[in-house]
């Protein structure tokens, strides 16, 4: 049977037949990414994991009056796991507007070591120089023998002190209390569940996005099917360069959308717009549906140069309208930048920019394709589906 000369009954049959196929392939491929399920949960959270674990590291300033000393245990904190090494200096002339720094940036220094040594003769404490402070530094001080006069002052004053140097298993220790003290916890680098069964559903929404990807290739193909019997038979043979290039762009589209901007847009979530007054605790669910409305998202943006490449090739639409329509592209694509990204001024931004950037990019296309049809018109070729 012509499929061209199909009635609209048998049109949504076929559309219907499409669906089911495509749905099918999707379903397949969900089922067999749901195998993989914890290890690809495991990975998927990781653009805010990774963001949470760098918040939470104990910022870490040493000053030790001994070079040899400051470098050696300032190698040795920057291999803790839970640091984030900020500074190691001779003495506490710079550590006031360290702090202050910190405390303006938002990223408060946690745990502060000071040999006692380069305390000085001015009998001022770590604690006298940090005065109002707040939040205030976890302060070690370090001495180099624990019957020296300079211990028992520091003890009377309620202070820390270990020996210097301090034994791994020692600085650990202190890293785990000055992340304690400044409210820093391991649990708080992990997303929450709230019902017994969020587990679950998290493992059946990471496979369908999984799912969904890896089925790109069948039903793009099952979409070209249903739109072929309208096309030329030159058209028609385009199928394997259209469904090749229409899934590296989709897939491209949601790996940058996991790779680039994920984890930008978190780290600004996170550590900047986020105020201080505020704990964010971040539950998997949340988490996972907005991983499925950003990566699709992005996959459907990015196949916007291929989509209206494909409108100018079957005369639907031209270069001139295209650029006539531009000014309406762009406000459109901030308003869905607004609808399908959090609501921050950067996630709209790095939405809508490559919309607008594949825009231009499908009037360049469209022009190549949109010249050579014309050529065809002009050559007089017979405007039959079936050559």
């Amino acid at each position: 049977m012509d499929e061209t000369q199909y009635t609209l009954t048998e049109h949504l049959t076929e559309l219907r037949t499409r669906l089911i196929r495509s749905m099918l392939a999707i379903f397949v491929t969900t089922t067999t990414a749901l195998g993989f399920a914890p290890r690809l949960l495991d990975y998927s959270v990781k653009p805010l994991t990774d963001v949470l674990v760098e918040q939470n590291r104990v910022v870490t300033v040493l000053v030790h009056e001994d070079e040899a000393k400051r470098t050696k245990l300032a190698s040795t904190l920057q291999a803790q796991p839970k640091v984030s090494f900020l500074e190691a200096a001779a003495d506490l002339s710079g550590v006031r507007a360290l702090a202050e720094k910190g405390v303006e940036d938002r990223r408060p220094i946690d745990l502060l070591l000071v040999s006692s040594a380069a305390l000085g003769a001015s009998g001022l404490l770590a604690t006298d120089v940090l005065e109002g402070i707040e939040p205030a530094p976890y302060v070690v001080y370090l001495v180099p023998d624990a019957n020296a006069p300079i211990v028992s002052e520091l003890m009377l004053e309620g202070a820390n002190v270990v020996l210097d140097p301090p034994r791994n298993t020692v600085l650990s220790r202190l890293v785990q209390r000055a992340a304690g003290a400044m409210g820093k916890s391991k649990s708080k680098d992990a997303l929450v569940v709230l019902s017994p069964l969020d587990p679950f559903f998290a493992y059946l929404r990471i496979a369908l996005v999984i799912g969904l990807f890896l089925a790109t290739p069948i039903w793009l193909y099952q979409a070209w099917r249903f739109v072929a019997p309208g096309l030329y038979a030159h058209e028609k043979a385009l199928v394997v360069p259209v469904i090749t290039s229409g899934s590296a762009l989709f897939i491209g589209g949601g790996a940058f959308a996991y790779f680039v901007m994920f984890p930008m847009m978190f780290d600004v979530i996170v550590n900047q717009m986020m105020p201080s007054t505020l704990v964010g605790t971040f539950t998997v669910d949340k988490y996972l549906g907005l991983l499925l409305r950003m990566t699709v998202a992005f996959g459907v943006a990015f196949e916007t140069p291929l989509a209206i490449a494909l409108l100018a090739m079957v005369g639907i639409v031209s270069p001139a309208k295209l650029r006539s329509w531009r000014k309406y592209a762009i406000v459109m694509a901030f308003v869905l930048g607004a609808l399908l990204t959090p609501a921050d001024p950067f996630s709209q931004f790095a939405m809508a920019i490559p919309l607008i950037l594949f825009y231009e990019l499908g009037i360049i296309l469209a022009a190549i394709v949109y010249r050579k049809r014309e050529e065809r018109v002009a050559s007089s070729e017979p405007l039959t589906n079936a050559e």
